[in-house]
């Protein structure tokens, strides 16, 4: 008996006092970041696992980007993932979870130097939709005046095409190319076991979870911390990350 009462004594020491249930605004469905058909993804794992450590479970909704707005500042939902403090909502706004970050990706046989987007003037670019409005002045630059620069919406045409040799450079976020490289309809078409070399160019944009609980804010920045110091937090990057075989890479 005594050992029963040790053992639910240890189990109450590590799960919160307020353990709560969270409605989480999610606003995006982005693979491999969040997958909301099967509701998981890079930065849903880290944003439920983080929760889980303080004792909290995660309840996913779905919605428009302005509805997300709506139901954080009437209190509908209890927080919103992806977010940036200058979104507008006024919340407590959590450490850094994940950093979504795009770059220039060629095939490492081409051996290409791109240290700056003008160095890839005169070259076929293929970029996500509205790069050019967000990726800075000089890529702007640099895409109005190149006639063998555009865009593309669907995901999968960038690696199909990049792997078939049809375009000298691609700009994409690095995990949301290899997902789709990984695809087995690129595969059908294209080699994805090529060798690939990632151009930094950009800056990471990095984000963060809405809350509008200071406590639970808090207690997801000690999920947070304890998620990345036990190394979880880089197996689960890994687990959404291994599709490309990178110049330099393991």
């Amino acid at each position: 008996m005594t050992r029963i009462l040790m053992t639910i004594a240890m189990i109450l020491a590590v799960v919160p006092a307020h353990a709560a249930e969270v409605m989480m605004a999610v606003g995006r469905s982005l693979p491999p970041y969040i997958i909301v058909d099967e509701w998981r993804g890079l930065e849903y794992d880290v944003v439920r696992e983080s929760l889980a450590l303080e004792g909290h479970t995660i309840k996913p909704k779905f919605m428009a980007f302005a509805r997300l707005l709506k139901e954080m500042e009437s209190g509908q939902v209890d927080a919103a993932m992806t977010m940036r403090p200058d979104s507008g909502v006024k919340a407590c706004y959590s450490d850094v979870h994940v950093s979504y970050r795009n770059v220039v990706i060629t095939l490492a046989s081409r051996n290409l130097t791109i240290n700056h987007p003008s160095d890839l003037a005169g070259k076929s670019v293929l970029a996500f939709q509205n790069a050019a409005t967000y990726l800075g002045p000089d890529f702007k630059a640099m895409a109005a005046a190149n006639p063998h620069y555009r865009e593309e919406a669907r995901q999968m045409v960038q690696p199909t095409l990049l792997f078939l040799g049809r375009v000298d450079a691609v700009v994409s976020d690095r995990y949301i190319f290899g997902w789709f490289a990984s695809d087995p309809e690129v595969r059908a078409k294209a080699d994805i076991e090529q060798t690939v070399r990632i151009h930094p160019l950009f800056p990471p944009t990095d984000y963060r979870v809405a809350f509008r609980d200071p406590d639970l804010c808090a207690s997801f920045n000690r999920g947070l911390r304890k998620l990345r110091e036990s190394g979880a937090y880089d197996r689960i990057v890994k687990r959404y990350s291994s599709y490309l075989k990178e110049e330099g890479g393991d």
